[in-house]
């Protein structure tokens, strides 16, 4: 019974030193999400994150937005582009307007819109 109880007292100081860790992870400023995937590094909770959307760059203070947000950062909407996210190693995938983009849970290099009406923009 000791024995458990030991183990159980390793298992809770794991969780602690995780926790700790996450703790530090959020006092991070702002994390470049184009930065950190060409540098090959795991994206993390922080305070901010500066994302690119084709050539422009927007700061936010939220850990996730969808895809009606994202276009909106920059003027644009669903019924008009296509918004879609390119990963650290080159694969792309859409993102529907509700669909909703954790900046901390993904290795997203960047974003990308198309117009969905050729003679626009």
């Amino acid at each position: 019974m000791i024995e458990g109880h030991e183990r159980g007292e390793a298992g809770a100081e794991k969780r602690i030193e995780a926790l700790e860790e996450e703790v530090e992870v959020i006092e991070e400023e702002i994390i470049d999400l184009e930065e950190w995937a060409k540098a090959n590094k795991k994206p993390r909770l922080a305070k901010r994150y500066r994302i690119r959307i084709d050539k422009d760059y927007r700061e936010v203070a939220v850990h996730s937005l969808n895809g009606r947000e994202i276009l909106g950062l920059v003027g644009k909407t669903p019924e008009k582009y296509l918004l879609s996210e390119k990963f650290r190693g080159g694969r792309v995938e859409p993102v529907k307007p509700d669909q909703v983009v954790e900046f901390h849970r993904h290795e997203i290099e960047r974003f990308q819109t198309l117009a969905l009406d050729p003679t626009e923009g």
